[in-house]
């Protein structure tokens, strides 16, 4: 098998990235963040102290940690990026930034099969978030990966709109997150909402080929790992609040499912929240019957184990503070199994 191997969440893990929480930067309010996170309107005067901001950083270091070692333990490879530089700016005509973080791979990258792409993210302040993963991409190009970039975009005001009382990004350009994607197998869901157009679905289809089958949806409004997972072939876990049955994908309708009704709530640490209580069901399949969950969550454990699948327990403190669980903090890169046709 090729040293990058990936065609769904659910097959037995055997190698990921894992990102850092060093170097985070909470960027300036633009037009681009107020689409994606919808911020209180006094959002630009948050000043997040400097204490406050390492303590953040030092404990989602410590969290990350922990979870390396959990799956050290499992007999995982883990690696890690190159940390940030705090503060670093950059410029493109029109707008400047701050990059963000090198935290949640996830969003920036995408593994389909043994393709690697680097994804055409909507958020400025995320512009270059690949590049502390560059020498995890340079190892796997080196070892038989495709390595691929969607068309970097431009990101103008214009691609900010409102329809019918939702943000969503305008069809200028090819636009999405690696975490719109929802893959199983030879069947690709691509999530159309404030972070992905139907023009990025199009560009996956078309780079993907014939191989596979992409399936666009709108499940909710940013990225689909707070709202759907498929557990394994035949099993879902679904977020009770924001779907209902006949608003999950029709391919995967008939497939058991797992309504989350109400998750734990953890807080958060700055003067806003950057995601909803719904990061705690953000969680991290070992295989088809084992999978990370945040150790608060004791409901959402107690209904997997009813549904036959092993929870392992893991701390994760800063979620809505960061806006990303244990999904968005990681990449699997290599998971055993062969590319299959489930529907």
């Amino acid at each position: 098998m090729p040293r990058v191997w990936s065609t769904n969440d659910w097959d037995p893990l055997e190698e990921i990235i894992l990102g850092t929480a060093r170097g985070l930067t909470p960027p300036p309010v633009d037009v681009s963040l107020r689409h994606f996170f919808e911020p209180p309107a006094d959002a630009h005067r948050e000043k997040v102290r400097a204490d406050r901001l390492l303590r953040v950083v030092e404990e989602t270091e410590e969290d990350l940690h922990d979870l390396a070692e959990l799956l050290d333990r499992a007999g995982v490879t883990v690696r890690r990026p190159q940390p940030l530089k705090p503060e670093s700016w950059f410029s493109a005509p029109g707008w400047a930034s701050v990059a963000m973080h090198a935290l949640m791979p996830r969003d920036c990258l995408l593994v389909v099969g043994d393709r690697i792409i680097e994804a055409p993210m909507a958020m400025r302040a995320r512009y270059f978030d690949t590049l502390p993963f560059r020498r995890e991409l340079n190892a796997y190009f080196e070892d038989g990966a495709v390595w691929l970039s969607a068309p970097k975009p431009e990101l103008v005001d214009s691609t900010y709109v409102y329809e019918h009382g939702r943000s969503v990004v305008s069809e200028n350009e090819p636009l999405f997150d690696g975490a719109n994607v929802l893959r199983c197998g030879r069947d690709v869901f691509f999530n159309v909402s404030n972070t992905g157009n139907r023009k990025g679905a199009e560009w996956l289809r078309r780079v993907l080929g014939s191989e596979y089958r992409v399936h666009e949806m709108s499940i909710c409004s940013d990225h689909v790992g707070t709202t759907l997972h498929i557990l394994r072939p035949g099993l879902l876990l679904a977020n009770a609040g924001r779907l209902s049955q006949d608003m999950i994908p029709a391919p995967l309708r008939s497939w058991r499912t797992i309504w989350v009704d109400e998750p734990e709530d953890d807080g958060y640490a700055f003067s806003w929240a950057r995601a909803s209580v719904w990061i705690g069901m953000n969680i991290l399949a070992l295989g088809p019957d084992k999978v990370v969950v945040p150790s608060n969550q004791t409901r959402i454990m107690r209904q997997l184990e009813a549904a036959g699948v092993e929870p392992v327990p893991a701390r994760f403190r800063h979620g809505r503070t960061v806006g990303g669980g244990f999904h968005c903090c990681s990449l699997d890169t290599r998971r055993s199994g062969e590319l299959g046709d489930y529907l």
